[in-house]
This record gives structure tokens, C-alpha cells and sequence, in this order.
């Protein structure tokens, strides 16, 4: 896989994307799409069948890399005080690291490392949870939140792919302490120091979609035999038996190639068990944590734990660690539930529109000044997906 270095921005928080961006390479509008289906009161929404797919971690360097199934940072301790966030960062990792390539292909290249015949077939939708928090926020009528993702069907299948005018961001000015608060409280685990961030891929019922959903793990709580790495990885086993310590005693195969992108192996061939997942948040003691924003996140990945770090003027107290199932969460979770309704209905309309459209016509999905649009995309534009992966989807 050949590197190529990501286009970079100063970043400020207000800052608009430029319409001609959202534009680029599209053709005619093909329809336009309501954001603003009525729920019917006695109407019920379920996420149902959760399963952990696989999971991996990027690493960086003059050939990055990701490592299969890799493993999150570790919750370490609550710093009392950190520098603000300052410096480059990552907006859209995989659209960096894959450069002309489609990001969706690390996704595929963990599956099949770690399973031999995964049915790609049956899935409705694959996404990643960026782009359905920002469908969420057009249903929310959220007018300055423009954005685009771009849409290709294979078989019955939508693909969703991230699309940012900017991968990277250099921060000037004050903007907060998520980052580095984030790589204080935590630690990388023996041998993983050069991981640069971890995914997981998860399935599950979307209310009678199914879905393929992958998403950025920020840390995972310390196992009881963290020490020893291998035992540490006492988890939900896939795609056949890990390796015992003697067979396998370093903690990462060799190279494998996938898809064109440099694969490790990691042993055992497991993810770390749902339960021990969690999302890290900063918020100044001043500033309420909008859960119309961080309770959807922390549900549409079905994240069980929230780290919140409050802070005055850079001085952080205690962590607060919140249970999304506890019961003092009731009235976010019946919101959330309500938001995830419409949706699901959102969701069924572009399918709908898409699968109208056929096979092999690349689309892509615009909100802008208040309407979510879908256009067509010009031929040859894009970062379209594979043959080896399309025929995956084929029946």
C-alpha cells in the first residue's frame, strides 16, 4: 500500500465546509429525502442480535499497518492536569492512512483475517457510526452541520463512506483537553506503543436492518492479568482457536497482504470482550455534557461505559464513571430510542432510493442549508470499492 500524506487544515470549531466541496463530482440530484417522518406513538424500536466482529489497530510509520484483531489503549489513572489539546490530529484516520484507496477496505481485511466466510450477503448496510450520528443530526434539523458521505450498492447492500474536505487538523487556539487528557489517562499495551488508534466491528439488527457498524475505540478497562498480554485477551474467540504462548511467543505474526493493505496477526485471535469497552469524554465544570449528542454515540456502538473528566480551567477531579444502562439514564436512553425510530425510517428511504437506482451507480448523500439530497457521482470519482470486495456481496 503505498502512503500518501493527508491534506491538512487549521481548524476552528465554527468553522462551515464549503458547498463546492459537498458538490465535487456530482451530477444531477436524483431525490430528495424527509428527515422528518412522523413516529407513530405506539410505534417500537430494537437493536437486537449484538455481536463484536473483529477489531484492529493502526499503526504508523514510512509503511503503516494494522494490526488483527490489535488491542485499545488501557484505562491507566485520572490525571489532575494536562497541557490543552494543541497540534495535529487525525480528523478522518482511514481516509489518511488509505489515501486513493476506499477507507472501508481495513474494515474487510480484519473480517477475513478473522473469518473464513463471513456473509456479506445478508447485510442491508455498512457504515461506520460517523456517518449515522451525522444522519442523526439532520433529522435534528442541526442547519450548520453540513456534510456528505458517498453511497455505492453491491448486491443488496449500501456501503456508506465518510467523505471530509479536510483528513487532518492542526489545532491553533484554545479548543479543549479531550486529546490529551485521553493519552494521559490511558496506556498502550505491551508491545502495541506505536498504535495510533483501534477500531471495532460490530454487527447487529437495526431495527430490522441489518447492519455492519465500525467505529474508533478510545480505551478499554485494565484485565486482571493485563501483565501478561496473552491472558489478557480473555475474550470472545474467533474464527477458530488462538495459538497457546508456546506455538505462538511473540505477540504478532508476520506480515500478511490484504486487499493491499499490510496486515499482523495478533494472538490469541480475539477481541476484547464488549464489556471492558469505554468512551473517554473531558467537559469543563461549567458546561453540562449534551447527552442528545453523546447518548446516541455511546448506544448506536453499543459502548457500555462512559469516562466523564470534568475540569476547572485545566485542573481535572475524579472521573466519573456512568453506566449507560443505569436507570438514572432513563430519560436519554427513551430520547435516544425515539431518535433511533426515525432513523431506522430514514434509513429504509435511502436504501429505498438507492436500490432504485441499481447496482454499480455511484451516489452520494449531501445535507445542506436544511435538505439531505441524494445525487448521483460522476463515474471513475470517489473511492470506490473493490471488485474482490464487491463480489463478497453477490449471492
Amino acid at each position: 500500500m503505498s502512503y500518501h500524506p493527508p491534506k491538512r487544515t487549521t481548524w476552528h470549531p465554527t468553522s462551515a465546509i464549503n458547498p463546492d466541496f459537498l458538490l465535487q463530482d456530482l451530477e444531477r440530484e436524483v431525490e430528495t429525502l424527509s428527515t422528518n417522518a412522523t413516529v407513530h406513538p405506539s410505534s417500537t424500536f430494537c437493536l437486537r442480535n449484538f455481536s463484536p466482529i473483529a477489531s484492529y489497530s493502526w499503526f504508523e510509520g514510512t509503511s503503516p499497518f494494522i494490526a488483527v484483531p490489535g488491542y485499545p489503549r488501557i484505562w491507566s489513572n485520572a490525571p489532575s492536569r494536562v497541557p490543552a489539546d494543541s497540534g495535529l490530529h487525525f480528523v478522518d484516520g482511514h481516509g489518511a492512512h488509505m489515501g486513493h484507496q476506499s477507507p472501508l477496505l481495513p474494515m474487510f481485511a480484519a473480517i477475513d483475517t478473522l473469518h473464513d466466510n463471513f456473509p456479506y450477503q445478508n447485510l442491508d448496510l455498512v457504515t461506520d457510526r460517523n456517518s449515522l450520528r451525522k444522519l442523526l443530526r439532520c433529522i435534528d434539523q442541526q442547519r450548520d452541520r453540513a456534510f456528505r458521505i458517498d453511497v455505492d450498492l453491491v448486491g443488496k447492500t449500501c456501503l456508506f463512506t465518510r467523505r471530509e474536505k479536510f483528513l487532518m487538523e492542526t489545532i491553533n487556539g484554545f479548543s479543549g483537553y479531550g486529546h490529551e487528557y485521553e493519552k494521559a489517562a490511558t496506556k498502550s499495551r505491551r508491545g502495541s506503543e506505536g498504535e495510533v488508534s483501534h477500531h471495532r466491528v460490530v454487527t447487529y439488527d437495526f431495527g430490522g436492518l441489518q447492519m455492519l457498524l465500525r467505529y474508533k475505540v478510545d480505551a478499554c478497562t485494565e484485565s486482571e492479568s493485563e501483565d501478561n498480554f496473552l491472558a489478557s485477551f480473555s475474550a470472545l474467540n474467533i474464527g477458530g482457536q488462538a495459538k497457546s504462548p508456546a506455538s505462538q511467543p511473540d505477540s504478532y505474526s508476520h506480515y500478511t497482504n490484504r486487499f493491499g493493505i499490510k496486515v499482523k496477526l495478533t494472538y490469541p485471535r480475539s477481541v476484547v470482550p464488549q464489556s471492558r469497552v469505554i468512551e473517554i469524554k473531558t467537559r469543563s465544570s461549567r458546561n453540562a455534557l449534551n447527552w442528545k449528542e453523546a447518548y446516541p454515540q455511546l448506544y448506536l456502538s453499543q459502548t457500555p461505559y462512559l469516562y466523564l473528566a470534568r475540569h476547572t480551567d485545566g485542573k481535572f477531579g475524579s472521573v466519573e464513571k456512568i453506566d449507560i444502562n443505569d436507570p438514572a439514564m432513563a430519560s436519554y436512553a427513551k430520547r435516544a430510542k425515539d431518535a433511533m425510530r426515525k432513523l431506522q425510517l430514514l434509513l429504509v428511504s435511502i436504501l429505498t432510493a438507492v436500490r432504485k437506482q441499481g447496482e454499480g451507480k455511484p451516489l452520494s448523500l449531501v445535507y445542506y442549508g436544511g435538505k439531505l439530497k441524494l445525487y448521483k457521482r460522476r463515474e471513475g470519482t470517489g473511492k470506490p470499492i473493490e471488485v474482490e470486495i464487491s463480489r463478497k456481496f453477490c449471492r
